[in-house]
């Protein structure tokens, strides 16, 4: 386009100079024209009463001085007797391109009647037209300048206009897939009310994937709105600014994390690891969850670009004085000092190929406007950790930081499924909560929920009720059974829906407070004895990086990712402490650490060529027995390895469905 303009410019300019030129050619020649026609008109007064004698001699002598330099010749024709003559002798020129004549008549009376003869004076054509092209060329050399000065004002104001139509595009764009979003959307918010065959954990992580999808839409509405008009100055350096909200940064980072292991699935040696324990539990900030999503995402995606194929990325969560601690840590190259130095200013990036460090910037800019700071430290050949520091607030009202259950008295859990009942079981069992003369009831259905309510006021009055929202298959939500029971305060809402505003509303209205459910296997629990406290062990272990673990542990060895995943989830909603490795080099470096009756599930295909079956072998070498192969072929196919107890698919173990 630019090529076209300059081009078009060209020819505007060639086509002034080109018409200049004509016109400086055209108006020398009438000029000059009419100059000797006057300068003859002159010449023949002078000569006038000679030639009208017949004096032609008198003429010849004088006429040759008075035509010097300007007229190359002239001749005499007179009309009558009279003698012609020419200057220079036997003169003759034709009128063409190089030369012409001026013709002045001369009559015998000022009536002009009689015609006496006339002189014709010739002159040179190319004298004013070389005067013409000399103005000409300096015009064109003065324009040169001119020339260069107007393609780069064009250059540059198409550059404008280029980045104008870019940017309107992108808002155009980013408004018209927001839109179009939407209707998708709404068709998946309707079929997340219909999944009752999904279990909870799958249908959190939908709901998660869906909401996620919403912000980013809100989100380029809002980018698309901002460049529309003009920018407000309450948030400087934040590019999206979205309002501050208190939130719960456990809940935040879990599905960024668990989207970022589907997209590296195409890299099995790649582990991103985020362990919730009980140092993460009920940490809350002040932030922006769209953008801290997006920090989240970016030091992440950087942790894994660096990594190429293979390695460990560890996001912690945990908390520190008044400061709440977000690490990833990866176990790369490592950085040296010069380059650590730099990082986090915008352009500056490390081991990335086409890096711009604009992710490293926005995430210290970003935590720096929420009130905290971004630090990075790294060791050469061991890796780099990204610390994000931000300030604690205190948890809003509607969440359980601590469950308190008086003793003596009843606790009563609804659910729909059977694996939180198995967790709340196992929670139970940990803070002791029978010593204390605790009773706990599990159900499923609100009908014998309502049976049991009003076969026991006495118990029901003073009750504590763990209540989920959902009850699949039945109309009533654990919100509708409370206000239908008039429970109120008394009931606890564990629910994966707590951050939407509907049920926020319902539960303030109701008094209701409410835990995450993916946290309920993290809530501390407290059974109070005669003003005695008795804690709940969870409580008081605080995992450190590589702990030392306890019985009832369970170790995974696998290479996909995917799979971990779902024995992860498996193992909590059963209430089971799983550790899940990804090279059997990991585990074997941490093997003394584990009881010798640890329960430990080797994939038989682990990559690279490595064998599980290999692998079982020199565990159980170390003294382990109770060893699973965990594989996708028939138990046939393993006959006579006598070191493995069992083959099984790849499955979780534990349930109904699943005998060891």
């Amino acid at each position: 386009m630019t090529d076209k303009l300059i081009k078009r410019l060209f020819l505007k300019i060639l086509l002034f100079q080109l018409v200049f030129l004509g016109s400086a050619i055209f108006f020398s020649i009438a000029f000059t024209a009419h100059f000797k026609y006057r300068l003859g008109n002159q010449l023949m007064a002078a000569f006038r009463n000679d030639l009208l004698m017949g004096d032609t001699r008198t003429a010849m002598l004088e006429l040759p001085g008075a035509i010097r330099g300007d007229f190359t010749g002239v001749k005499w024709i007179p009309s009558g007797p009279s003698q012609a003559f020419s200057i220079p002798e036997n003169i003759y020129f034709s009128v063409s391109l190089v030369y012409s004549q001026s013709v002045v008549p001369i009559y015998f009376d000022e009536k002009r009647i009689g015609k006496c003869g006339e002189l014709v004076f010739y002159y040179y054509r190319w004298t004013p037209i070389m005067w013409a092209l000399i103005v000409w060329s300096l015009l064109f050399v003065v324009s040169i300048p001119v020339w260069l000065r107007e393609k780069k004002k064009i250059v540059y104001e198409y550059a404008l206009s280029v980045k104008a139509e870019i940017n309107e595009s992108r808002a155009n764009i980013s408004a018209q897939v927001a839109h179009d979003i939407r209707s998708p959307l709404t068709a998946l918010d309707a079929a997340l009310k219909n999944v009752a065959q999904l279990p909870e954990e799958q249908r959190i992580i939908v709901r998660h994937a869906v909401n996620r999808i919403r912000d980013i839409a809100n989100n380029l509405l809002e980018k698309n709105w901002r460049q529309s008009k003009t920018a407000p100055a309450a948030c400087p350096g934040v590019p999206a600014c979205e309002p501050l909200e208190v939130c719960l940064l456990s809940s935040l980072v879990d599905p960024v994390i668990t989207e970022k292991r589907l997209q590296s699935e195409s890299k099995p040696g790649i582990n991103i690891d985020f362990e919730l324990t009980a140092a993460s539990y009920g940490l809350f900030a002040k932030i922006q969850p769209v953008e801290f999503k997006r920090l989240v995402s970016n030091l992440v995606n950087n942790a894994v670009e660096v990594l190429g194929d293979k390695g460990a990325v560890n996001v912690g969560l945990a908390h520190e004085d008044e400061n709440i601690i977000l690490t990833v840590a990866d176990k790369g190259k490592g950085i040296p000092p010069e380059i650590l130095a730099k990082l986090g200013q915008r352009g500056e990036t490390h081991g990335k190929a086409r890096g711009s460090g604009l992710g490293l910037f926005h995430a210290r800019t970003t935590a720096e406007n929420w009130g905290g700071s971004l630090g990075i430290t790294s060791e050469l050949g061991k890796g780099t950790t990204v610390t994000v520091k931000l300030p604690t607030v205190e948890p809003p009202a509607w969440f359980v930081s601590r469950l308190e259950l008086p003793s003596g008295k009843t606790i009563v859990v609804m659910d729909d499924d059977e694996s939180i009942h198995q967790v709340w079981r196992g929670r139970f069992e940990s803070a002791r909560v029978k010593e204390q003369g605790i009773e706990v009831y599990h159900y499923s259905e609100p009908g014998k929920l309502r049976g049991w309510f009003k076969g026991n006021t006495a118990k029901a009055e003073d009750a504590v009720y763990l209540f989920d929202y959902e009850l699949l298959g039945h109309k009533e939500t654990g919100l509708s059974l409370a206000e239908e029971l008039g429970l109120g305060g008394k009931v606890i809402l564990v629910t994966s829906r707590y951050e939407e505003k509907r049920i926020m509303q319902e539960c303030e209205r109701l008094k209701i407070r409410m835990i995450p459910k993916g946290l309920a296997g993290l809530v501390p629990i407290t059974a109070v004895d005669s003003g005695e406290r008795i804690v709940d062990r969870e409580e008081t272990v605080k995992k450190a990086v590589d702990p030392t673990p306890a019985s009832g542990v369970e170790v995974l060895i696998d290479d996909d990712a995917l799979v971990q995943m779902t024995w992860k989830m498996s193992a909590r909603a059963n209430g089971i402490t799983l550790k899940a490795f990804k090279a059997p080099a990991e585990f074997l470096a941490s093997l003394e650490t584990f009881p010798k009756n640890t329960p430990i599930y080797v994939d038989s295909e682990l990559g690279e060529g490595i064998k599980g079956e290999d692998i079982a072998k020199i565990i159980y070498a170390r003294g382990f027995e109770t060893i699973y192969l965990e594989t996708g072929h028939p138990p046939e196919h393993f006959v006579g390895m006598s070191w493995i107890k069992k083959v099984i698919s790849k499955a979780p173990p534990w349930g109904d469905d699943n005998d060891q």
